[in-house]
């Protein structure tokens, strides 16, 4: 009898302790994302990479990313990709064209314009690691989505803690690939017009036009 109410307490303990651990995680993480839900906007340095080991791929490319509210600017590699949350413009600067079609996000996808912010909300949360990186505090969380009909099943954050900023998210897509954004140099605040978020064909000269709307 003894040995029995010993273990429920101890079990107890340990669900009052994760409990405890995942609401911390979570009042963290709400922190970070109200921080950055106050910037007009953000622009941020990224290296992204995937890797597949089913498809045999691992690629990396260097870009940035420019949000203000609802609307974003992207450009990485060869490619500029312009959303103003009705249209969305995909630019190739190899072969001068650009790629018209209505913004409709896949169902179960990361929004990019709700990059730094998305993480606060539809999730299971724990911490995972913790450490020092400097005179920094670096806390690596685990978020499992509660829609079991996202396309992916698992996310790392990766988050200063000290400077309350996203350093790294790593997607785990259910089809084996993982997508990793190791973010830097993020400016809040820099002014941009409405109009920086739209494609201007006066700017390409000779660019062809392909409307798929």
């Amino acid at each position: 009898m003894k040995k029995t109410i010993l273990f429920s307490l101890i079990l107890l303990a340990g669900i009052t302790a994760y409990s405890q651990t995942a609401k911390d995680a979570e009042k963290l993480l709400d922190r970070i994302s109200q921080r950055y839900k106050k910037f007009k906007t953000i622009k941020a340095d990224f290296l992204y990479s995937i890797e597949s080991k089913v498809e045999k791929i691992n690629e990396k490319q260097r870009g940035t990313i420019v949000v203000k509210g609802n609307k974003f600017r992207l450009d990485v590699a060869n490619q500029v990709i312009i959303c103003d949350n009705k249209t969305i413009w995909t630019y190739s600067k190899e072969v001068n064209e650009v790629q018209i079609n209505h913004y409709s996000p896949k169902e179960g996808a990361i929004r990019l314009d709700d990059i730094f912010t998305m993480y606060n909300k539809g999730f299971l949360f724990k911490i995972a690691e913790t450490r020092k990186e400097g005179k920094n505090d670096i806390a690596i969380f685990e978020l499992t989505p509660k829609d079991k009909k996202k396309n992916y099943f698992k996310i790392k954050l990766t988050v200063d803690k000290t400077n309350q900023s996203i350093t790294k998210s790593e997607v785990f897509d259910k089809n084996g690939s993982i997508h990793t954004y190791t973010i830097s140099n993020q400016v809040p605040n820099i002014k941009y017009e409405d109009n920086q978020f739209s494609f201007n064909v006066k700017k390409y000269p000779g660019v062809e036009v392909v409307d798929l709307r």
